[in-house]
Protein backbone atom coordinates (compact mmCIF):
# COMPACT_ATOMS: atom_id res chain seq x y z
CA UNK A 1 0.00 0.00 0.00
CA UNK A 2 1.25 3.51 -0.82
CA UNK A 3 0.24 6.74 0.86
CA UNK A 4 -3.00 8.31 -0.30
CA UNK A 5 -2.43 11.13 -2.82
CA UNK A 6 -4.70 13.16 -0.54
CA UNK A 7 -1.78 13.46 1.90
CA UNK A 8 1.02 13.92 -0.62
CA UNK A 9 0.75 17.56 -1.72
CA UNK A 10 2.72 19.96 0.45
CA UNK A 11 1.18 23.09 2.03
CA UNK A 12 1.42 26.38 0.14
CA UNK A 13 3.41 28.01 2.95
CA UNK A 14 6.28 25.58 2.41
CA UNK A 15 6.80 26.28 -1.27
CA UNK A 16 5.34 29.78 -1.69
CA UNK A 17 6.76 33.25 -1.28
CA UNK A 18 5.04 35.68 1.05
CA UNK A 19 3.61 39.02 0.03
CA UNK A 20 6.49 40.87 1.74
CA UNK A 21 9.72 39.10 0.87
CA UNK A 22 11.60 40.96 3.63
CA UNK A 23 9.72 39.03 6.32
CA UNK A 24 10.26 35.66 4.62
CA UNK A 25 13.31 34.54 6.65
CA UNK A 26 11.49 35.28 9.92
CA UNK A 27 7.76 34.66 9.42
CA UNK A 28 7.12 31.13 8.20
CA UNK A 29 3.34 31.16 7.93
CA UNK A 30 0.14 32.93 8.91
CA UNK A 31 -2.92 30.89 9.84
CA UNK A 32 -6.52 31.64 10.79
CA UNK A 33 -8.79 28.99 12.29
CA UNK A 34 -12.55 29.39 12.76
CA UNK A 35 -14.52 26.99 14.97
CA UNK A 36 -18.25 26.49 14.37
CA UNK A 37 -20.91 24.11 15.68
CA UNK A 38 -24.21 23.03 14.19
CA UNK A 39 -27.31 24.02 16.11
CA UNK A 40 -29.31 21.06 17.41
CA UNK A 41 -26.32 18.76 17.95
CA UNK A 42 -24.23 18.32 21.12
CA UNK A 43 -20.54 19.13 20.84
CA UNK A 44 -18.66 16.20 19.19
CA UNK A 45 -17.26 14.89 22.48
CA UNK A 46 -20.83 14.37 23.74
CA UNK A 47 -22.33 13.08 20.48
CA UNK A 48 -23.40 9.49 19.94
CA UNK A 49 -21.91 7.80 16.86
CA UNK A 50 -25.11 8.29 14.90
CA UNK A 51 -25.12 12.00 15.77
CA UNK A 52 -21.50 12.36 14.63
CA UNK A 53 -22.33 10.87 11.24
CA UNK A 54 -25.50 12.96 11.00
CA UNK A 55 -23.66 16.22 11.78
CA UNK A 56 -20.89 15.28 9.33
CA UNK A 57 -23.46 14.52 6.62
CA UNK A 58 -25.11 17.89 7.17
CA UNK A 59 -21.78 19.72 6.99
CA UNK A 60 -20.60 17.84 3.89
CA UNK A 61 -23.94 18.34 2.16
CA UNK A 62 -23.69 22.10 2.68
CA UNK A 63 -20.06 22.25 1.60
CA UNK A 64 -20.74 20.13 -1.45
CA UNK A 65 -23.34 22.57 -2.74
CA UNK A 66 -21.02 25.58 -2.56
CA UNK A 67 -18.78 26.47 -5.52
CA UNK A 68 -16.29 27.91 -3.02
CA UNK A 69 -15.38 24.34 -2.02
CA UNK A 70 -15.32 22.79 -5.50
CA UNK A 71 -11.51 22.65 -5.59
CA UNK A 72 -11.40 20.54 -2.43
CA UNK A 73 -11.18 16.82 -1.77
CA UNK A 74 -12.18 15.03 1.42
CA UNK A 75 -11.56 11.79 3.27
CA UNK A 76 -13.04 9.93 6.21
CA UNK A 77 -10.05 9.78 8.56
CA UNK A 78 -10.65 6.09 9.27
CA UNK A 79 -10.16 5.37 5.56
CA UNK A 80 -6.61 6.79 5.58
CA UNK A 81 -3.71 4.48 6.39
CA UNK A 82 -1.32 5.24 9.24
CA UNK A 83 1.36 6.72 6.97
CA UNK A 84 -1.06 9.12 5.27
CA UNK A 85 -2.44 10.33 8.60
CA UNK A 86 1.02 11.06 9.94
CA UNK A 87 2.09 12.84 6.75
CA UNK A 88 -0.82 15.23 7.21
CA UNK A 89 0.05 15.65 10.87
CA UNK A 90 3.71 16.41 10.17
CA UNK A 91 2.59 19.17 7.79
CA UNK A 92 0.22 20.57 10.48
CA UNK A 93 -2.75 20.01 8.19
CA UNK A 94 -4.59 17.96 10.80
CA UNK A 95 -4.56 17.88 14.60
CA UNK A 96 -3.58 14.84 16.69
CA UNK A 97 -7.17 14.68 17.96
CA UNK A 98 -8.67 14.36 14.49
CA UNK A 99 -5.89 12.06 13.27
CA UNK A 100 -7.00 9.38 15.73
CA UNK A 101 -10.15 8.98 13.65
CA UNK A 102 -13.50 7.76 14.84
CA UNK A 103 -17.13 8.07 13.83
CA UNK A 104 -17.94 10.98 11.53
CA UNK A 105 -14.45 12.47 11.47
CA UNK A 106 -13.53 13.92 8.07
CA UNK A 107 -10.84 16.15 6.64
CA UNK A 108 -11.27 18.40 3.61
CA UNK A 109 -8.34 20.12 1.91
CA UNK A 110 -7.97 22.24 -1.19
CA UNK A 111 -5.63 21.36 -4.03
CA UNK A 112 -3.67 24.61 -3.57
CA UNK A 113 -2.58 23.58 -0.06
CA UNK A 114 -3.97 26.69 1.66
CA UNK A 115 -7.22 25.54 3.25
CA UNK A 116 -8.37 22.60 5.33
CA UNK A 117 -11.63 21.85 7.10
CA UNK A 118 -11.83 19.41 10.00
CA UNK A 119 -15.23 17.91 10.69
CA UNK A 120 -16.03 16.63 14.19
CA UNK A 121 -12.65 17.33 15.71
CA UNK A 122 -13.29 19.36 18.90
CA UNK A 123 -16.07 21.30 17.18
CA UNK A 124 -18.34 20.21 14.34
CA UNK A 125 -16.58 22.40 11.78
CA UNK A 126 -13.09 23.91 11.95
CA UNK A 127 -11.95 25.85 8.87
CA UNK A 128 -8.23 26.68 8.68
CA UNK A 129 -6.50 28.82 6.07
CA UNK A 130 -2.71 29.12 5.95
CA UNK A 131 -0.59 31.50 3.89
CA UNK A 132 3.18 31.94 3.62
CA UNK A 133 4.76 34.86 5.42
CA UNK A 134 2.94 37.60 7.31
CA UNK A 135 -0.43 37.56 5.57
CA UNK A 136 -3.22 37.13 8.10
CA UNK A 137 -5.42 39.40 6.02
CA UNK A 138 -5.52 36.90 3.13
CA UNK A 139 -5.94 33.96 5.51
CA UNK A 140 -8.91 35.66 7.21
CA UNK A 141 -10.53 36.53 3.88
CA UNK A 142 -10.25 32.92 2.70
CA UNK A 143 -11.71 31.55 5.94
CA UNK A 144 -14.52 34.12 5.85
CA UNK A 145 -15.41 33.24 2.26
CA UNK A 146 -15.48 29.55 3.15
CA UNK A 147 -17.62 30.17 6.24
CA UNK A 148 -20.15 32.32 4.39
CA UNK A 149 -20.77 29.42 2.04
CA UNK A 150 -22.11 27.31 4.92
CA UNK A 151 -25.86 27.04 4.57
CA UNK A 152 -26.28 25.66 8.10
CA UNK A 153 -27.80 27.10 11.24
CA UNK A 154 -24.85 27.49 13.62
CA UNK A 155 -24.85 27.40 17.42
CA UNK A 156 -24.78 31.03 18.52
CA UNK A 157 -25.74 33.06 21.58
CA UNK A 158 -27.19 36.55 21.13
CA UNK A 159 -24.82 38.02 23.73
CA UNK A 160 -21.75 35.76 23.69
CA UNK A 161 -21.51 35.01 19.99
CA UNK A 162 -20.52 31.64 18.51
CA UNK A 163 -20.55 28.73 20.98
CA UNK A 164 -17.54 26.41 21.01
CA UNK A 165 -16.62 23.18 22.77
CA UNK A 166 -13.73 24.94 24.50
CA UNK A 167 -15.05 28.02 26.36
CA UNK A 168 -11.75 29.81 25.65
CA UNK A 169 -12.88 30.31 22.03
CA UNK A 170 -16.45 31.48 22.64
CA UNK A 171 -17.27 34.69 20.80
CA UNK A 172 -15.65 34.81 17.38
CA UNK A 173 -14.36 31.25 17.68
CA UNK A 174 -11.31 32.55 15.81
CA UNK A 175 -7.59 31.98 16.33
CA UNK A 176 -5.02 33.91 14.30
CA UNK A 177 -1.50 32.46 14.48
CA UNK A 178 1.86 33.47 13.06
CA UNK A 179 4.80 31.05 13.21
CA UNK A 180 8.15 32.85 13.43
CA UNK A 181 11.78 31.75 13.32
CA UNK A 182 13.65 33.80 15.95
CA UNK A 183 17.19 32.35 16.21
CA UNK A 184 18.97 35.69 16.76
CA UNK A 185 16.70 36.65 19.66
CA UNK A 186 17.12 33.13 21.01
CA UNK A 187 20.92 33.29 20.75
CA UNK A 188 20.94 36.64 22.57
CA UNK A 189 18.59 35.32 25.26
CA UNK A 190 16.09 38.08 24.52
CA UNK A 191 12.93 36.09 23.73
CA UNK A 192 11.54 36.23 27.28
CA UNK A 193 12.13 39.98 27.50
CA UNK A 194 10.54 40.59 24.10
CA UNK A 195 7.60 38.36 25.03
CA UNK A 196 7.05 40.42 28.18
CA UNK A 197 7.01 43.67 26.23
CA UNK A 198 4.48 42.17 23.81
CA UNK A 199 2.19 41.41 26.74
CA UNK A 200 2.42 45.05 27.83
CA UNK A 201 1.84 46.50 24.36
CA UNK A 202 -0.69 43.93 23.12
CA UNK A 203 -2.27 42.19 26.11
CA UNK A 204 -4.49 40.22 23.74
CA UNK A 205 -1.62 38.18 22.21
CA UNK A 206 0.78 35.56 23.50
CA UNK A 207 4.09 34.12 22.28
CA UNK A 208 4.90 30.46 22.92
CA UNK A 209 7.45 27.92 21.73
CA UNK A 210 6.12 26.02 18.74
CA UNK A 211 5.82 22.32 19.53
CA UNK A 212 5.88 19.94 16.54
CA UNK A 213 3.80 16.83 17.07
CA UNK A 214 5.57 14.06 18.98
CA UNK A 215 8.77 16.13 19.20
CA UNK A 216 10.27 18.48 21.74
CA UNK A 217 10.44 22.22 21.07
CA UNK A 218 13.46 22.96 18.91
CA UNK A 219 14.79 25.21 16.19
CA UNK A 220 13.85 28.64 17.61
CA UNK A 221 10.31 28.42 16.23
CA UNK A 222 7.64 30.43 18.05
CA UNK A 223 3.87 30.72 17.69
CA UNK A 224 2.26 34.14 18.15
CA UNK A 225 -1.52 34.08 18.54
CA UNK A 226 -4.48 35.89 20.10
CA UNK A 227 -5.60 35.12 23.64
CA UNK A 228 -9.03 36.78 23.40
CA UNK A 229 -11.98 35.78 21.21
CA UNK A 230 -14.83 37.38 23.17
CA UNK A 231 -16.04 40.98 22.57
CA UNK A 232 -13.62 41.44 19.69
CA UNK A 233 -14.03 41.17 15.91
CA UNK A 234 -12.12 38.85 13.61
CA UNK A 235 -10.57 41.86 11.91
CA UNK A 236 -9.32 43.22 15.24
CA UNK A 237 -7.83 39.82 16.09
CA UNK A 238 -5.95 39.63 12.78
CA UNK A 239 -4.79 43.24 13.03
CA UNK A 240 -3.48 42.90 16.61
CA UNK A 241 -1.57 39.69 15.87
CA UNK A 242 -0.17 41.15 12.63
CA UNK A 243 1.07 44.29 14.39
CA UNK A 244 2.67 42.25 17.18
CA UNK A 245 4.29 39.97 14.59
CA UNK A 246 5.68 42.96 12.69
CA UNK A 247 7.27 44.16 15.92
CA UNK A 248 8.86 40.75 16.47
CA UNK A 249 10.18 40.71 12.90
CA UNK A 250 11.80 44.13 13.42
CA UNK A 251 13.44 43.04 16.66
CA UNK A 252 14.68 39.78 15.16
CA UNK A 253 16.15 41.55 12.12
CA UNK A 254 17.80 44.15 14.39
CA UNK A 255 19.24 41.35 16.52
CA UNK A 256 20.58 39.69 13.37
CA UNK A 257 22.19 42.96 12.33
CA UNK A 258 23.94 43.25 15.70
CA UNK A 259 25.14 39.65 15.42
CA UNK A 260 26.56 40.32 11.98
CA UNK A 261 28.44 43.40 13.19
CA UNK A 262 29.78 41.64 16.27
CA UNK A 263 30.50 38.26 14.66
CA UNK A 264 33.89 37.05 15.76
CA UNK A 265 35.75 33.90 16.64
CA UNK A 266 33.30 32.46 19.18
CA UNK A 267 30.16 33.14 17.15
CA UNK A 268 31.71 31.98 13.88
CA UNK A 269 32.83 28.83 15.67
CA UNK A 270 29.24 28.13 16.75
CA UNK A 271 28.04 28.51 13.16
CA UNK A 272 30.78 26.23 11.86
CA UNK A 273 30.12 23.61 14.53
CA UNK A 274 26.44 23.47 13.52
CA UNK A 275 27.44 23.28 9.85
CA UNK A 276 29.96 20.48 10.43
CA UNK A 277 27.49 18.54 12.57
CA UNK A 278 25.01 18.43 9.69
CA UNK A 279 27.78 17.74 7.19
CA UNK A 280 29.43 14.84 9.03
CA UNK A 281 27.03 13.30 11.57
CA UNK A 282 26.15 9.64 11.06
CA UNK A 283 23.00 9.83 13.17
CA UNK A 284 20.77 12.76 14.14
CA UNK A 285 17.66 13.00 16.27
CA UNK A 286 14.97 15.36 15.03
CA UNK A 287 15.82 17.89 17.75
CA UNK A 288 19.56 17.75 17.02
CA UNK A 289 18.99 18.23 13.30
CA UNK A 290 16.51 21.09 13.60
CA UNK A 291 18.50 22.93 16.29
CA UNK A 292 21.63 22.79 14.15
CA UNK A 293 19.77 23.60 10.93
CA UNK A 294 18.10 26.59 12.61
CA UNK A 295 21.49 28.02 13.58
CA UNK A 296 22.93 27.25 10.15
CA UNK A 297 20.05 29.16 8.54
CA UNK A 298 20.83 32.14 10.77
CA UNK A 299 24.47 31.99 9.71
CA UNK A 300 23.38 31.85 6.07
CA UNK A 301 20.98 34.79 6.46
CA UNK A 302 23.66 37.07 7.92
CA UNK A 303 26.21 36.06 5.29
CA UNK A 304 28.60 33.87 7.28
CA UNK A 305 27.54 30.55 5.74
CA UNK A 306 26.43 29.68 2.18
CA UNK A 307 22.99 31.01 1.21
CA UNK A 308 20.03 28.70 1.83
CA UNK A 309 16.81 29.16 -0.11
CA UNK A 310 13.91 29.84 2.28
CA UNK A 311 11.55 27.37 0.60
CA UNK A 312 14.17 24.62 0.52
CA UNK A 313 14.94 25.24 4.18
CA UNK A 314 11.28 24.91 5.18
CA UNK A 315 10.94 21.85 2.97
CA UNK A 316 13.86 20.15 4.72
CA UNK A 317 12.29 20.79 8.14
CA UNK A 318 9.19 18.93 6.94
CA UNK A 319 11.00 16.14 5.10
CA UNK A 320 13.35 15.24 7.95
CA UNK A 321 10.43 13.96 10.04
CA UNK A 322 10.00 10.23 10.40
CA UNK A 323 6.91 9.69 8.27
CA UNK A 324 8.06 11.96 5.46
CA UNK A 325 11.32 10.03 5.34
CA UNK A 326 9.16 6.89 4.97
CA UNK A 327 7.60 8.08 1.70
CA UNK A 328 8.41 5.91 -1.32
CA UNK A 329 8.73 2.75 0.78
CA UNK A 330 5.43 1.18 -0.36
CA UNK A 331 3.62 2.28 2.78
CA UNK A 332 6.16 0.79 5.20
CA UNK A 333 6.93 3.17 8.06
CA UNK A 334 10.61 3.60 8.85
CA UNK A 335 11.76 1.85 12.01
CA UNK A 336 12.69 4.18 14.86
CA UNK A 337 16.18 2.68 15.02
CA UNK A 338 16.71 3.55 11.34
CA UNK A 339 15.33 7.08 11.56
CA UNK A 340 18.40 8.99 12.95
CA UNK A 341 20.72 7.42 10.35
CA UNK A 342 18.39 8.26 7.46
CA UNK A 343 18.00 11.83 8.75
CA UNK A 344 21.77 12.32 9.04
CA UNK A 345 22.27 11.03 5.48
CA UNK A 346 19.60 13.47 4.24
CA UNK A 347 21.36 16.45 5.82
CA UNK A 348 24.80 15.34 4.64
CA UNK A 349 23.51 15.38 1.07
CA UNK A 350 21.87 18.76 1.54
CA UNK A 351 24.96 20.43 3.08
CA UNK A 352 27.25 18.88 0.47
CA UNK A 353 24.99 20.36 -2.20
CA UNK A 354 25.32 23.81 -0.65
CA UNK A 355 29.08 23.43 -0.39
CA UNK A 356 29.34 22.46 -4.06
CA UNK A 357 27.16 25.39 -5.15
CA UNK A 358 29.25 27.80 -3.08
CA UNK A 359 32.52 26.72 -4.70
Amino acid sequence: MIEDVFSSGEPAWVRGACADYQTDPVVQLSSVRVRRNIEGFPFPARCAKSQLFDSAAEALRSLGKSPVWEDCDFRLIDNLDDLSRHLLLEMNMVTPKLMKGGAGRFLLRDYAGKTTCMINEEDHISIISTYPGLDLKSALKTVSDMERSLNIKLARDVVLGYLTANPAYVGTGTTATVILHLPALDAAGDVSRVSGSLQRDWNSVELERFLPFDNEACGSFYALSNRITLSVTQEEIARNVSQAAATLVSRELFSRHKLKLSSGGELNDRFRRAWELLRNAKRLTFAEAVNAFSFVKLGADIGILPKINDSEWRRMIIRCQRYHMSKGRDGAVMEQSEEPFARAAMFRRFIDGLSSADN
